[in-house]
């Protein structure tokens, strides 16, 4: 079975473009309806058309309705998803990892020995400088994103 992807594919690459076909077609005969007075259309033999009052009232209902939307259904919906100013979500969330007591993050048994080499040329090799300065490169490691506890901010800014 496919996976979903928004990726391109022939199947969508039709259907869109008859989607854009179709959409410019009723655009230009509701632009001809809109402009184009009811004596041309009796000539032609078209008797049975809608009032043009549609063609102002449908855009500025459609525009009214997308007014309200954008500007407070969408913004209450943000609102109300959002968690109070005293909750602990605000402060931290579910994938982030507590802080550990340890500073060293690394450690040697975790990523196995400094020394491994793949080196396809073994006389330009730098194994040995590298397992010289392999707990450098551990000490002054990056440690990992995590979050800090807001009772040991708290300490820190206001009560040291």
């Amino acid at each position: 079975m496919p996976e979903h992807t928004p990726a391109p594919t022939p199947s969508r690459a039709v259907y869109g473009f008859a989607m854009y076909l179709s959409f410019r077609s009723f655009f230009i005969l509701y632009l001809v309806w809109a402009i184009i007075p009811d004596e041309w259309f009796k000539v032609v033999g078209i008797t049975c058309l809608p009032q043009r009052y549609w063609a102002v009232t449908v855009p500025v209902f459609l525009l009214t309705v997308l007014a309200i939307f954008a500007f407070f259904i969408y913004p209450s919906l943000g609102l109300l998803m959002t968690p109070n100013v005293d909750d602990l979500r605000t402060i931290r969330d579910t994938t982030s990892t507590k802080k550990r007591k340890s500073r060293s993050l690394f450690s040697m048994q975790n990523y196995g020995t400094c020394g491994e080499c793949s080196c396809v040329n073994k006389e330009s090799c730098l194994k040995d400088d590298y397992q010289k300065n392999c707990g450098d490169y551990v000490v002054k490691a990056i440690p990992v994103l995590q979050d800090l506890p807001i009772w040991e901010v708290s300490d820190h800014l206001y009560f040291k």
